[in-house]
């Protein structure tokens, strides 16, 4: 039983193709059957579905794609596949191209009477956009009531569309002839700038497509932080592509080109070597408040003396200080005695400076930042004990996590990175590319999963420092 599939939206869009085989291949690979434009339908995966015939009825089957397969608005699960229906819309990607389906009962009957669908009279712009709007923002994929007399309308728009785009371009060829040798002359000066700015264009996506696939395989144990950077990257891919006018497309290309500094930056963190500096000062700590079970936190030594940084709330609660606070190093199986020496006299900086009781000689972490110089989104690493001793150590020996993020926010006395954190992350050292500390995670919003992380920044614990030795 034959298909028919009309393209209402990307680069094809008002293209209509029909089939009458049991397997149909819809991707932007070369061999696909229906294939979609694979430098500007960046939604739709190389190898994205297949629709399949059996018995006379046909299914859409998403080949576990990136953006997800739709029928109506309701999504395909991945690898899974889904019956079609006729006048059924199929989006590839949330906000991908669209595709109408036509099954064979249609097809046949106009195949019977000899009479092809009316064509309907060129809408003007300000209707196809309207159809379109209504497209994309119905909840189902599929607008209500007139929906498809407005669906069909938009097809037709965008082959007229088409047809008097290639009228006007023989127009502009002829007035090219009559102007003579000027006109020439001009429109080969104008075609050769068109040219430049889009081999321009075209190099900056090829660079943006290599640093983002560096940065991607170099932090892919993070699937949260991968995802997100590849949207983001996608939408300024995308803001590039869809720029009208020379205003808009600099703008379009200013933005992605710092993105690129961004990811140039997450490729230049060595991340093993900030670890390696830093890990042997960083603390596992037990504080004993009341009578509550031992509150498990992290630190980090900040003088060879035995001083150590964490949080104020760590230490001291609503009600009462700690009664015992024990210390032990990172790779570790001894515990140190220590007590609370200092805290700022504002209570809402949550620090507090701790001094290890027994004397001895203490690795301290390598640097603390003068001042924080990472711009939001640039890359930031944090080591501590995410989850405590939940997670599994070396027998008696305490073993950090490093965790890898961004800054997603930074004012006077706030930092807030993009990073996962948990219980037993407070006191945490945030580093920035340079390997000093430039924070220490104190929590984050109430209720919210461990993505967003907010922390003391470095001047504020520059300040604290000053005095103590």
């Amino acid at each position: 039983m034959p298909i028919e599939l009309r393209i209402l939206g990307g680069a094809r869009a008002g293209y209509s193709e029909s089939f009458d085989k049991s397997v149909i291949a819809i991707g932007r690979h070369p061999m696909s059957d229906l294939r979609f434009d694979v430098t500007q339908d960046l939604d739709v995966s190389t190898r994205h579905g297949e629709i399949r015939c059996v018995a006379g009825r046909y299914t859409v089957h998403d080949s576990n794609s990136t953006n997800g397969t739709f029928v109506n608005g309701q999504r395909v699960s991945p690898g899974e596949s889904l019956e079609l229906h006729d006048r059924d819309v199929i989006a590839f990607g949330a906000h991908g191209p669209k595709v109408s389906v036509r099954l064979g009962a249609t097809l046949a009957s106009r195949a019977t009477t000899g009479t092809p669908a009316p064509p309907a009279p060129p809408a003007p712009p300000v209707r196809m956009a309207a159809d379109a709007a209504i497209l994309a923002t119905s909840p189902s994929g599929t607008a209500p009531s007139s929906a498809k007399a407005r669906r069909n309308t938009a097809e037709r728009v965008a082959m007229a569309v088409r047809e008097q785009t290639r009228a006007l371009r023989i127009a502009v060829l002829g007035a090219v002839l009559l102007l003579g040798g000027l006109a020439a002359a001009i429109y080969m000066k104008s075609n050769r700038a068109a040219e430049e700015a889009r081999s321009e264009i075209q190099k900056l996506l090829s660079e943006n497509d290599t640093i983002a696939k560096t940065v991607q395989a170099q932090i892919r144990g993070d699937t949260l932080l991968v995802n997100s950077l590849r949207r983001h990257n996608d939408s300024l891919v995308r803001a590039v592509k869809d720029a009208k006018g020379a205003a808009q497309a600099a703008q379009a290309r200013a933005a992605l080109q710092r993105s690129q500094d961004v990811q140039r930056q997450f490729s230049a963190m060595d991340f093993t070597a900030i670890r390696d500096a830093n890990d042997p000062a960083v603390v596992l700590i037990a504080s004993e408040i009341g009578d509550a079970a031992p509150l498990e936190a992290t630190g980090f030594a900040v003088r060879p003396s035995g001083l150590i940084v964490t949080n104020r709330h760590v230490v001291v609660d609503s009600e009462a200080h700690a009664t015992k606070i024990s210390v032990k190093f990172a790779n570790t199986g001894r515990w140190y005695h220590a007590h609370v020496v200092k805290m700022p006299d504002n209570s809402s900086v949550d620090l507090a400076l701790l001094q290890i009781d027994e004397p001895g000689k203490f690795p301290i972490v390598a640097k603390l930042a003068n001042e924080i110089d990472t711009p939001v989104g640039g890359p930031v690493a944090t080591i501590g004990y995410p989850l405590g001793t939940d997670l599994p150590m070396d027998g008696s020996a305490a073993k950090t996590s490093l965790t890898i993020g961004n800054v997603s926010k930074s004012v006077p006395e706030l930092l807030q990175i993009d990073a996962f954190a948990s219980h037993g992350s407070s006191g945490s050292p945030v580093f920035d590319v340079h390997g000093h500390v430039i924070g220490v995670v104190w929590g984050g919003p109430p209720g919210a999963a461990g993505r967003i992380v907010f922390s003391v920044p470095v001047d504020r614990l520059n300040e604290l420092l000053r005095g103590v030795k």
